[in-house]
């Protein structure tokens, strides 16, 4: 049954990376003026591969630790408490930059700038959560 799930799971991780793809290739093309099906081949390419490159990497870890979970209660503790403190801090530290870029007179702000500013919080949160799993 586990192995059941664990295949569905995969099978709508991979169909949406390849629902993903589709719509980055349709927005190319929608600048463009054509759909180019030349594009499909490496979304495929890279949805497989990237599949493989995880199997293998889950079985060779597998093979070196046993049924040794990787995680235990504490880092599941630890790690609730770093997402609920970054939770507070993103909200904060966002709502004080509108407000200081507000008391600068911006009244517009770019999107670009905007996805910047999502990437490196995605950035830093992820560097952190990887340091607190460690720990």
């Amino acid at each position: 049954m586990k192995k059941r799930y664990e295949v569905i799971i995969y099978g709508v991780v991979m169909g949406c990376m390849f629902i993903g793809g589709l719509l980055g290739v349709y927005m190319i093309g929608q600048k463009e003026g054509a759909f180019s099906f030349d594009l499909l081949i490496p979304i495929i390419v890279g949805i497989v591969g990237g599949f493989i490159i995880f199997l293998l990497i889950s079985k060779w870890r597998k093979k070196r630790n046993g049924n040794v979970p990787e995680v235990d209660e504490r880092t599941l503790l630890l790690m609730k408490k770093y997402f609920s403190i970054a939770l507070y801090v993103v909200l904060f530290g966002s709502g004080a930059l509108l407000l200081i870029l507000f008391a600068m007179g911006v009244e517009t702000i770019e999107t670009g700038m905007l996805i910047v500013y999502m990437m490196v919080v995605y950035f830093l949160i992820g560097i952190g959560a990887f340091v607190t799993k460690q720990i």
